[in-house]
């Protein structure tokens, strides 16, 4: 690996890891060892089979996209696409990290264009950070009534000024009028700069990103109307987020002491940490956001911490092997192709 090329990625995975530490130490790591390792062995299990579970759900919400959008040769190839930019994306910030290779290993195995594997990704996460934001909304009402407003203040306030943000875009984004002005500033701005030259790689780039911005907005109308493919999606959305509280709800379960933790309790918390998550990678977020709610609704900080590293061991940084194995199937995949 050429370290210079990666340089960034590194530091970020340092800065998560190293935020992790911090949390450990402050919190009594011997205490946190100690109640992980009285983990109950039976109910780790079950959350492990949940994760694949819900790894299944979101490949076939993928495959349920394309095939709405009318992608060609689609098909199992999906799965080990899906899995290497998972990898990808839980070890960057911002967990966007694998969805530009993600589109280019779609047009490698299957011949889709960039653009169509790009706007089936935009439609998927602007999904999966509308389903978030609504579950936080619901986690936030129900710790305010149990903690009171002035607890959960700040948390309030970060989360309303993020999600009317990241609500706006989207409700932008769906706007046909709103798209094709951007189409049009676009394609005036790599004329200005380009001086007119439509074949520099500039106009190329605005070219490619006017062509995903206008699937993402056909990916949605193919959607509303094939309603099939519409309630899938739909239903599998609601399916992988419900399973995502579960887990969790399962994971402080099978920690010792009896922990008292409703489902809500449990949504509150993995709609905070999947927030901070897209902010700190390899886990780093999550494991803050969970944590943080936990201790807001009574659960010590070495409990707290132990069930937020469980909820990351069992879901997130699995994710990073599989990623790998997939990604070292696909190369072999290329390669085989290419010598035939």
């Amino acid at each position: 690996m050429d370290i210079k090329k990666h340089w960034k990625d590194i530091l970020y995975i340092g800065l998560g890891l190293f935020l992790i530490a911090v949390l450990l130490f402050k919190a009594d790591v011997s205490r946190t060892m100690d109640v992980l390792s009285d983990a109950d062995l039976k109910l780790v299990g079950l959350i492990l089979s949940l994760y694949f579970l819900n790894t299944f759900c979101k490949v076939m919400r993928w495959f349920g996209i394309l095939r709405g959008m009318g992608a060609k040769k689609i098909g199992i190839i999906t799965l080990p696409i899906f899995l290497a930019s998972l990898a990808l994306n839980n070890s960057t910030p911002g967990k966007v990290g694998g969805e530009p290779v993600r589109a280019l290993m779609l047009k490698e195995h299957t011949g889709n264009r960039i653009s169509k594997g790009i706007a089936s990704i935009f439609a998927e996460k602007s999904l999966d950070i509308m389903t978030i934001l609504f579950l936080a909304v619901i986690g936030l009402i129900y710790m305010i009534s149990e903690l009171g407003f002035e607890d959960v203040k700040a948390m309030v306030i970060l989360i309303g000024i993020g999600g009317t943000m990241i609500f706006l875009v989207i409700l932008l984004l769906v706007n046909r009028k709103f798209l094709n002005l951007a189409n049009r500033i676009l394609e005036k701005i790599a004329l200005v700069v380009t001086r007119g030259n439509r074949g520099s790689r500039l106009f190329k780039i605005a070219g490619k990103l006017e062509g995903s911005i206008d699937r993402y907005h056909s990916s949605f109308r193919t959607i509303r109307k094939n309603p099939w493919t519409g309630t899938g999606v739909m239903i599998l959305t609601l399916v992988i987020w419900i399973n995502e509280a579960l887990r969790f709800y399962l994971v402080v379960q099978a920690l010792p002491g009896d922990l008292d933790l409703s489902f809500l309790g449990a949504i509150a918390a993995i709609a905070v940490a999947n927030i901070l998550g897209f902010i700190l990678p390899i886990g780093a977020g999550n494991v803050f956001g969970s944590k943080s709610v936990l201790e807001l609704l009574n659960i010590n900080e070495s409990t707290a911490l132990a069930a937020s590293l469980l909820q990351v061991a069992t879901s997130l940084w699995i994710s990073i092997p599989l990623g790998i194995m997939s990604l070292g199937y696909l190369r072999f995949r290329s390669k085989k192709r290419s010598n035939q």
